[in-house]
């Protein structure tokens, strides 16, 4: 009995070292690109750096500057706002999509769960490059189709007001990512067992009563999962801004990343741009800890 109990340990100990093997190049890059980055960060924010001259400890007067940067503060409150609306316009609308797509059309459902997926294996620039052409206030495919069916005074500088730029971003933002959702969702659905649903129709339900009841319920865990994605993205969002506004008219469209970009590749801020990064960082981690928090919690309360 010893000798087996020693074998079994042994066996154990030669599968964990395996193991480590296999992880240390994932680690290593982690360490590399993620943890270090990082850590630079924190320490390069108590310092007043230009990019190439010798760093001057400054100590905690970035972040005292950041309290009181109205810009930044502004910039963050856009992030929120991205959060929010991402949440509905993709969240939420992908998971109805995703059940239509499962539960009403069919096998055709294929087909346009193919069309949902194309922004989402496009290149983000490619996608922002091509919105940029179809807001054009002179030749923009929006303004000629508003023309087209007589609702020409409705025809706008899209992207070069700032009363709505904002929202076209976040138009294009939900364009762009509301097919990753819905294939998420497409999966989760289609992995709940027919005997379910075969269920619900016996006892009466239609569609609108199996989608809350049924559907809603039995891909929570998915729910969850795709929310904490969309507010982790949204915080941090860059790319179709960068390309569509690059923040702008007069920062109407600004959010984090690209002001943190202006700060230290145009003004040259090194340090400060490292502040703004770090504490974007520690935002972004609250904000997910938070909803984990409220829809683990929501689902406490279903179970129970």
């Amino acid at each position: 009995m010893a000798m087996q109990e020693a074998g079994k340990d042994s066996s154990a100990g030669r599968d964990a070292r395996y193991a480590f093997a296999f992880l240390v190049p994932t680690l290593s890059l982690v360490g590399l690109f993620v943890a270090y980055p990082v850590l630079h960060s924190g320490v390069l924010s108590f310092y007043q750096w230009n990019g190439s001259a010798t760093p001057v400890f400054v100590g905690l007067d970035n972040f005292v500057r950041l309290a009181g940067d109205g810009f930044f503060w502004a910039a963050l409150a856009r992030n929120l706002a991205v959060a929010v609306s991402a949440i509905v316009l993709q969240v939420l609308l992908a998971l109805v999509i995703a059940y239509c797509l499962v539960r009403v059309v069919g096998a055709v459902g294929r087909f346009f769960l193919f069309l949902y997926l194309v922004p989402v294996i496009v290149s983000e620039v490619c996608i922002g490059l091509l919105w940029r052409f179809i807001y054009n206030p002179y030749f923009g495919l929006l303004n000629a189709g508003l023309k087209a069916v007589g609702l020409g005074s409705l025809a706008s500088g899209w992207l070069g007001q700032s009363s709505t730029a904002f929202a076209a971003v976040v138009a294009v933002m939900s364009f762009t990512y509301l097919g990753l959702y819905v294939l998420l969702f497409v999966a989760a659905i289609r992995n709940v067992p027919e005997s379910v649903f075969e269920a619900a129709e016996l006892d009466g339900a239609g569609h609108w009563r199996s989608f809350v009841s049924v559907t809603v319920p039995m891909v929570w865990d998915t729910v969850r999962a795709n929310v904490l994605l969309c507010v982790i993205g949204s915080l941090k969002t860059f790319s179709l801004v960068f390309v569509l506004t690059n923040g702008g008219p007069n920062h109407a469209s600004e959010v984090v990343s690209t002001y943190l970009y202006k700060v230290g590749f145009n003004a040259f801020e090194m340090g400060y741009a490292a502040t703004i990064g770090f504490a974007q960082m520690l935002l972004t981690a609250i904000g997910a800890f938070i909803v984990f928090r409220a829809l683990r919690g929501r689902a406490a309360g279903r179970e129970a």
